[in-house]
């Protein structure tokens, strides 16, 4: 575990996105600057994982993240989110850290148990829903306190989250803030860069950071 990732117990995450590149900026709570920094040189749907590295330090990598599987720097998988579409409104997500098992998310406050609850998701868990209400989850399981999640309501995603178990891999929960974005929230500058960007473009970016796994670069 790194000294630098680890030590974040409140945090916030929020990103800044363009058809070139995407970086996901962490802040402690109450700072202004950012402590860490997720990037890619392409946009946010393209196949490429993120670098996790310290804002201040750009040439130092903390780990690999992709919205599915977190990896160390020096490319051990950490762990795996389970979330598939269609279990979105079943309360089926499941993220598996490898020293702490299964963490199971449930939602917290009416909001998010209203827009999950059945028939009623329908009407409520719609995109345009994000601007005017917050959602919240807390994963936990057997072996872990585990953290706590939320979007922030409005029409741009920012996302909280508050750590319980210091054993939580900070770069688990990021795979996880990558993920509920890309599949289960909705930003008017995400949907900007999607209008506008070739679905296709980041295929050869893929196949080259598929190339460095394999030969064990960064």
């Amino acid at each position: 575990m790194n000294r630098m990732l680890q030590p974040l117990h409140e945090f916030t995450v929020s990103a800044d996105y363009s058809r070139s590149h995407t970086t996901w900026q962490v802040r402690g709570v109450g700072q202004k600057a950012p402590v860490i920094l997720m990037h890619k040189d392409s946009p946010h749907h393209s196949l490429p994982e993120y670098r996790v590295f310290p804002a201040d330090r750009p040439d130092e990598t903390l780990g690999f993240v992709t919205p599915w599987m977190p990896f160390s720097a020096d490319r051990r998988q950490i762990g795996e989110v389970r979330s598939p579409d269609w279990h979105r409104h079943t309360g089926a997500w499941t993220l598996v850290q490898n020293d702490l098992g299964e963490l199971t998310g449930q939602p917290k406050g009416l909001n998010t148990k209203l827009r999950r609850a059945p028939v009623i998701n329908w009407y409520l868990s719609r995109p345009s829903v994000d601007a005017i209400l917050s959602a919240q989850h807390r994963f936990c399981g057997p072996q872990s306190e585990g953290f706590d999640f939320a979007r922030r309501a409005g029409v741009r995603a920012e996302y909280e989250v508050t750590v319980h178990d210091p054993r939580m891999n900070r770069l688990l929960i990021l795979a996880w803030v990558l993920h509920f974005n890309e599949h289960h929230s909705v930003d008017v500058r995400k949907t900007a860069v999607d209008l506008t960007t070739n679905p296709f473009s980041g295929l050869g970016d893929a196949r080259r950071a598929k190339k460095r796994r394999q030969t064990g670069q960064n």
